[in-house]
């Protein structure tokens, strides 16, 4: 079946079913004349992603979803996350009620305190924590692997001490350049580009040789370019070797990363397959440097 008829079978857009397919989630065939033709197995997961995607579930759950022996366990893994968002959202209700009857806020922050933030994961911890420029790079650069909770005294103390890291990188002078150019980040980009972004960086780590082969030109392409003088007098390159410098001399390495190994079970493993895929990437291009430096 042409995509024409998948989109009209499936109630999908074009764009959508080009998405999934790009994340790996169908591999329709690609006939000699280059068009593309799914099959029976592709119509049914493309059916199934949109019921999924309709119930608000992002595509790395998805992925795990369609992947799993057990899907109806699969899904009763997230049914429970968002049983407890669910739980956090009405406490948030009962807190506001209660403002809105006498504003009361020591009582309130008695009530966040023994009934709302046992519900917040890390990154919303941190978010709440540090509000500005730095905070909101780092919740959205690791943001995907900070959706768990601290649920052990080694995770907290590595939370302690990520906690403490940040606090005085605030009463540090932190680059003014580079904040103003991380705000604008983010008022640019939306929340849906940068998880889309994330996804793809955490498929081309887990799928380093895969990535490289189907990728290969633009990659040197992109080597190529920011070996150039038109991208090392351009604002992106000041700001890269900025928030380097800054990382670098700030602890970054040793204090934040250390501890969000252990803070996180996820960007831990996340982490030992960084290095898989660097070794991959030096092998291909050996006249590199290393390109994954977290």
């Amino acid at each position: 079946m042409f995509i024409k008829d998948v989109c009209r079978e499936c109630k999908l857009t074009k764009k959508a079913v080009e998405y999934y397919e790009r994340h790996g989630l169908i591999c329709p065939r690609i006939d000699e004349n280059g068009y593309r033709n799914y099959s029976d197995k592709d119509i049914l997961v493309l059916k199934e992603i949109g019921v999924l995607r309709k119930l608000g579930i992002g595509i790395a759950e998805i992925k795990d979803i369609l992947a799993s022996a057990d899907k109806s366990a699969a899904l009763a893994k997230i049914k429970y996350k968002m049983d407890l968002e669910i739980e956090k959202a009405m406490a948030k209700k009962k807190c506001m009620e209660q403002l809105i009857k006498d504003y009361d806020i020591e009582q309130a922050i008695k009530y966040i305190d023994g009934d709302i933030e046992k519900h917040f994961t890390i990154k919303e911890k941190l978010l709440q924590v540090f509000p500005g420029a730095y905070g909101m790079y780092l919740c959205a650069h690791f943001g995907q692997f900070l959706n768990g909770k601290i649920d052990t005294e080694e995770k907290e103390r590595a939370y302690n001490k990520i906690v403490d890291y940040l606090d005085k990188i605030q009463e540090t002078e932190f680059p003014k350049e580079l904040e103003d150019f991380l705000e604008k980040g983010f008022e640019d980009f939306e929340k849906e580009n940068m998880e889309r972004m994330n996804l793809s960086i955490v498929d081309s780590v887990i799928n380093a040789d895969k990535y490289i082969e189907e990728n290969k030109e633009v990659i040197e392409k992109y080597l190529e370019y920011i070996n150039t003088d038109e991208y090392k007098n351009s604002p992106a390159y000041r700001m890269k070797q900025l928030l380097l410098k800054f990382q670098k001399e700030s602890g970054y390495y040793n204090i934040f990363i250390e501890n969000l190994r252990i803070l996180s079970d996820s960007y831990r493993e996340y982490f030992e397959k960084i290095h898989t895929a660097n070794r991959i990437f030096l092998d291909k291009f050996p006249h590199t440097g290393n390109m994954y430096n977290t």
